[in-house]
């Protein structure tokens, strides 16, 4: 079948959509100098245009013009792009009046490691409640170990999608920060829309007369969105090609083809049913995939650090989620762009690969001997970690042997439809998991350039197959951690990761938030808590760290955790404490404050915060604090609120003082 483009033509936010993916990516890459981080691109050849260069804070809502070069330029230095900070950047390319490339990069020097992710709900289907139970068992300690907080919920094959959705919501107010949820089988599927060539045509351009891919698809992002107004009340579409597309009022399908409100989980789902190519049932397909989801995110799932892209849409910009995407993550040398899809994954593994040709539900043409069908999927090795796919019928999934599902039968962990609309995960550079990528894409509008193809930005059919909590890249975990109490300490010891020598050491409170102890990663197999002044009982963790160096800068890699609890005494005597003068500015605060003695000679403090309902959310040990010997704590990844700053030197002195962050 043929992919018909029937917007394609017409220019979106000013891009010329006539160049092919590649030429219209600018490959922006970052690399550290010192405790600078610089910005570096390249001109194509006989370039007589402009770049500028905007900024953006992670998550914000406008970017910020920061520069514009001449032709002769290629590289930046962001003075305000200080240890520890990263930002999104956007690059434009002009020629005369015209766009002629984009770049996109979430950037950033020693950038901390994510220790809490927040809340995710597990949603099963009730098929698998017992079957499953062991996988889903590891599954969540996993998730644990990594700090995220979950609570498991259920769901049969027979309910109505809205009464599945009440218990989502209900399961999100419940579990600290909600963040994302994972379908666990062939949970209800919503399907909303109502694509027509006299509306907002199909993504894949199959209107009525050309293929009629028109109607309903596939919805799930309908779970996501905790707030929106969901009605079936207007649509009225009955001449789609296959009857579960069709969608009139009452027939529970939705009518909204953009999405009604900003989505709130980042939803992924791990799904088999009616997959038959692969001659396995879906349990045995379940237990396939979750046994190779613990391997990848405990580091024993080794894979090639590169990607390969097999572009059969030359003239057209699908394959720049591709490009863009991978030149984030890779230096070009670990990028394959020639070679065949399935040929190449027979002769070695890549941890990203994207793939584009002319589609139909189980097919795309030029990835392997001309088409490669969900069967040769069945039939080969696919050794990549996420998949990217772009191609005719696609992304409405919820049919057999559907072919963006294929991969995850096979080795995959993730796929999704990338191109139609382009996708964003580039924060997944710098340690972000993908369902964050998936949730800023479906979201998106015009904050980043959504690849004008078919008005398929913010439309309900995005979807991320697969676990949204997995990321780029994982350490193996340290192991038989000890933790044991004496004189008002508590010492740790473990076992050292395979090959790392490195780790950082937390403790651990009632959300999972793990509240990091050292300050440099700690070299060796120990580590003594001198600063626990309260009697309890406690859950430390120590996770493998490393520095990753990628064309996105630099950031702390941490494994999962190993865990140990301990029933602490405290026998500081405080009785004799006297009060600590100190300097803390500015406040309120965006996201840093200074804090210095405002006399008397150097002193070890430890410092921490904690939110109003007494939760430590932020602990650092500082060895050298003096009037003239300041710490810079950073509190960036706070949300907005009054917070106290609880202060104690070795020889008890004390201070507190309340932070207003914004």
């Amino acid at each position: 079948m043929r992919l018909i483009f029937t917007l394609f033509t017409i220019a979106i936010s000013g891009l010329a959509l006539s160049q092919v993916a590649k030429d219209q990516v600018i490959a922006l890459r970052a690399s550290t100098d010192g405790d600078k981080l610089h910005l570096s691109w390249a001109n194509p050849p006989g370039f007589a245009g402009s770049h500028t260069l905007y900024r953006m804070e992670k998550g914000g809502s406008n970017w910020e013009q920061l520069a514009v070069f001449t032709a002769g330029e290629t590289g930046y230095t962001d003075e305000e792009a200080t240890v520890g900070k990263a930002f999104d950047y956007q690059m434009v390319r002009t020629v005369g009046v015209n766009t002629t490339a984009m770049g996109f990069l979430y950037a950033g020097l020693l950038v901390p490691d994510i220790s809490y992710m927040g809340g995710v709900i597990i949603l099963v289907d009730s098929v698998f409640k017992d079957t499953l139970s062991n996988a889903l068992a590891t599954f969540r300690q996993d998730l644990e170990s990594e700090g995220w907080q979950s609570t498991t919920i259920y769901a049969g094959r027979g309910e109505e999608v809205v009464v599945v959705k009440d218990r989502i919501v209900q399961a999100a107010k419940g579990i600290p920060n909600a963040t994302a949820l994972v379908i666990v089988g062939h949970v209800p599927v919503p399907y909303s829309g109502n694509f027509t060539l006299y509306g907002i045509v199909p993504p894949d351009g199959h209107v009525e007369g050309s293929g009629n891919h028109t109607g309903a698809w596939p919805a799930d992002v309908y779970y996501g969105d905790l707030d929106g107004q969901w009605t079936d009340n207007t649509a009225n579409h009955t001449d789609s090609k296959l009857d579960r597309n069709d969608n009139v009022p009452g027939d529970g399908k939705f009518d909204q083809t953009k999405l009604p409100s900003t989505v709130e989980l980042e939803v992924g789902r791990i799904d088999f049913f009616d997959m038959p190519a692969f001659q396995l049932s879906e349990k045995e397909l379940m237990i396939n995939y979750f046994a190779r989801n613990h391997a990848f995110r405990t580091g024993k799932w080794v894979v090639r650090q590169r990607a390969l892209i097999d572009n059969n849409f030359t003239g057209f910009n699908l394959a720049s989620t591709g490009y863009h995407t991978f030149s984030t993550l890779f230096e070009d040398d670990s990028v394959d762009v020639s070679a065949d899809y399935l040929t190449a994954q027979r002769e070695g593994s890549y941890l990203w690969s994207y793939g584009c040709g002319a589609g139909s539900f189980t097919s795309c043409n030029g990835l392997y001997n001309g088409a490669a069908r969900t069967s040769d999927l069945a039939a080969d090795t696919l050794r990549n970690v996420f998949t990217i796919l772009a191609g005719s019928y696609f992304g409405d999934w919820d049919i057999r042997d559907n072919f963006l599902r294929a991969p995850l039968c096979n080795r995959s962990l993730v796929s999704f439809w990338g191109g139609l609309p382009k996708w964003y995960v580039h924060h997944m550079a710098l340690g972000w998991h993908v369902g964050y990528g998936a949730r800023l894409t479906q979201n998106n509008q015009s904050l980043y350039f959504n690849g004008g193809f078919n008005n398929s930005q913010n439309s309900t059919h995005i979807a991320l197959i697969g676990d949204p909590t997995l990321k780029n890249k994982y350490l193996q975990r340290p192991s038989g951690l000890s933790a044991t109490s004496n004189n008002g300490n508590v010492s740790l010891t473990w076992t050292d990761a395979p090959g790392l020598t490195s780790y950082n050491v937390y403790r651990v409170d009632a959300d999972n938030r793990h509240v990091q102890l050292n300050g440099s990663p700690v070299e060796g197999t120990s580590f003594v808590d001198e600063n626990n002044w309260n009697t309890g009982n406690y859950t430390y963790a120590v996770r493998s760290v490393v520095l990753e160096v990628n064309p996105s800068g630099s950031y702390y890699l941490v494994s999962g955790s190993v865990r140990a609890t301990v029933d602490h005494i405290n026998s500081v005597d405080n009785s004799m404490a006297q009060p600590l003068a100190l300097h803390v500015r500015p406040n309120p605060t965006t996201g840093r404050i200074w804090v210095a003695l405002e006399e008397g000679g150097v002193q070890q403090v430890n410092l921490v915060v904690v939110d109003l309902s007494g939760r430590e959310v932020r602990t650092v040990h500082v060895r050298e604090l003096s009037a003239n010997q300041g710490f810079a704590l950073d509190l960036e990844n706070l949300h907005p609120g009054v917070y106290l700053l609880k202060v104690r030197g070795q020889d008890g002195q004390y201070a507190q003082h309340r932070i207003m962050k914004y």
